[in-house]
């Protein structure tokens, strides 16, 4: 998810391109797919293939992610996750492994 996010994908230790060129969608993609109109279907579908220039076949999926609000979507489903992971983990007993998981789960994406 985090490539689709331009201020997350500067964040990441990997190319932001890097889910495209290896054709790896992620949660928004087949969110978006759902809620898109044939011709955004067809350019999720096509741009990944695109593999002369992935940038823009990046840039063709965040607009489809950001006309459907499926990258928003995505965001409050990991967001909702991490909550209910917070939730559960306060019902294990406190090992080191417990804190190691719990600090993971504090994290946060970068703010908008």
């Amino acid at each position: 998810m985090l490539p689709y996010d331009p201020i997350a994908a500067r964040a990441m230790g990997k190319p932001s391109d890097s889910d495209v060129r290896n054709r790896r969608p992620t949660v928004p993609v087949p969110i978006a797919h759902r809620r898109a109109d044939p011709e955004s279907r067809a350019a999720l579908r096509h741009a990944p293939l695109d593999e002369t220039e992935p940038e823009l076949a990046l840039c063709r999926i965040r607009a489809v992610l950001e006309r459907t609000g499926a990258l928003d979507t995505a965001h409050a489903m990991a967001d909702d996750h991490a909550r209910r992971a917070r939730e559960l983990l306060t019902r294990l007993p406190a090992t080191a492994h417990v804190a190691h998981v719990r600090a993971l789960a504090l994290l946060t994406r970068p703010a908008h």
